[in-house]
């Protein structure tokens, strides 16, 4: 071989090495960003819940409150079965609506969904650190890795949630 070839050789491993590292850096953002996904994912489950918590206290109150106006006595007959009805109906309602259960089931699938992107990013990351970015037939295993991951983790979130609508039926 020649010097020439020797030299264009070199450059190709050269720039195929900073290709592949541009891609493993893209690779780790992806990640972050990822991560901040899921903060957000949580952070919004977790404002859900609380405005549930919130909302049945406060339904609670009316209710207790709507019960409280015949009591009063000052209030004339009419005033007093629509606010005393309107109580009833309220605290009824709020026990219809089981929010106890509610919460418990959000915060149930709340749980899943984050212990399945957990253990995603976690393999996608193992996988990058195991990976020789200089080598192809790595890269191309790391990405098959990978997509096998993903497919499971989407499996375990669609199998928790039809399990679940399964018994609600």
């Amino acid at each position: 071989m020649s010097g020439q070839e020797n030299e264009a050789l070199s450059l190709d491993a050269e720039q195929r090495k900073k290709a592949n590292e541009f891609i493993v850096k893209h690779l780790q953002n992806s990640m972050l960003d990822g991560k901040t996904e899921i903060h957000n994912l949580r952070f919004k489950l977790s404002a859900t819940y609380w405005i549930i918590v919130a909302l049945s206290i406060a339904m609670f109150v009316l209710g207790v409150l709507l019960l409280s106006v015949p009591l009063r006595g000052n209030a004339d007959e009419i005033k007093s079965l629509v606010s005393g009805g309107l109580g009833l109906a309220d605290l009824t309602a709020l026990f219809l609506f089981k929010p106890i259960e509610r919460i418990h089931k959000l915060m149930g699938d709340m749980s899943q969904i984050v212990i399945a992107l957990n253990g995603y990013q976690t393999q996608v990351g193992l996988r990058l650190m195991e990976m020789d970015s200089t080598d192809r037939k790595a890269i191309g295993e790391a990405a098959d890795y990978i997509s096998k991951a993903a497919k499971e983790s989407i499996k375990i979130i669609q199998d928790y949630f039809e399990s679940a609508a399964a018994k609600t039926v």
